[in-house]
C-alpha cells in the first residue's frame, strides 16, 4: 500500500525568503554587470582616441587606411585559398597483426 504525504495547504511550496535572497542577489550581479560594461566602454573610448591623435591622421583617413589594409588582406587570403592543390595523403598499408 502507498502511503501519501500531503503538504498542509496554509504552508507555501517555495520559502519566500530565499526567493527575496535569490532576487537581491540576481539585482546586484545586474548593477556590478552593468558598471563593468561601462568601464569597459569608457577604456575602449579612451584607448580608441589615443590611438587616433596618436596617429596624426584625421579620423576618416585613418579608418580609409585600415579599410584598404582590410581588403588587401582579405584578397590575398581568398586568392591563397583559390590557388591551393589539395595534397594527397600518403596512406599506409594496415597490417593485421598475427597475435
Amino acid at each position: 500500500m502507498i502511503q501519501s504525504t500531503k503538504m498542509p495547504s496554509d504552508q507555501p511550496l517555495l520559502s519566500r525568503s530565499l526567493m527575496w535572497a535569490g532576487a537581491v542577489l540576481l539585482g546586484a550581479a545586474a548593477l556590478l554587470g552593468l558598471a563593468g560594461s561601462g568601464l569597459f566602454g569608457a577604456a575602449a573610448a579612451i584607448g580608441l582616441g589615443r590611438h587616433v591623435r596618436g596617429s596624426g591622421m584625421p579620423p576618416s583617413e585613418l579608418g580609409m587606411h585600415h579599410w584598404k589594409r582590410v581588403k588587401t588582406a582579405a584578397h590575398a587570403s581568398a586568392d591563397a585559398w583559390r590557388g591551393q592543390t589539395p595534397v594527397p595523403t600518403p596512406r599506409q598499408p594496415h597490417t593485421a597483426r598475427v597475435g
